[in-house]
């Protein structure tokens, strides 16, 4: 009987591991993703010339642009950088109001002293009301 149990506790937890093979899917290493194919065209090799060159150019400071580049790529820098700070700011932005939904302002509890203040002046007021009704049914 406790061998029956044993199996049919090892039979059951291997139907739901998981396979030593990954569904017969090769593993991909980052270098067969970004290397070029031997056989590569014309264009292809114009685009990762291109790639290449805008990997350059998107790594340099703003005064090492200003010094080394000119023109189409000059203004492209300037752009690419423009449009990064307007993009940093939005996310500021909404990281500020995160910030404020996470953490909401509290309100210090009244104490002892206030909360009679508080009950008085509803006294106060309830009695003011009463006079005034008084006055104007006298009249």
């Amino acid at each position: 009987m406790r061998v029956a149990v044993l199996l049919s506790i090892l039979a059951s937890a291997s139907a739901f591991g998981a396979s030593s093979s990954t569904f017969g899917v090769k593993s991909i290493t980052s270098t067969t993703l970004n290397a070029v194919p031997e056989g590569a065209s014309a264009a292809i090799l114009e685009r990762q010339a291109k790639a290449d060159r805008w990997f350059e150019i998107r790594t340099l400071s703003k005064e090492e642009a200003e010094a080394q580049l000119s023109g189409e790529e000059l203004e492209a820098h300037k752009r690419y950088y423009a449009e990064l700070d307007e993009d940093m700011a939005k996310l500021q932005d909404i990281a500020k109001l995160m910030l404020k939904s996470l953490e909401p302002p509290t309100v210090k509890p009244k104490g002892k002293k206030q909360r009679k203040r508080d009950r008085w002046a509803k006294v106060q007021q309830r009695e003011a009301a009463k006079a005034a009704a008084l006055v104007t049914k006298s009249k």
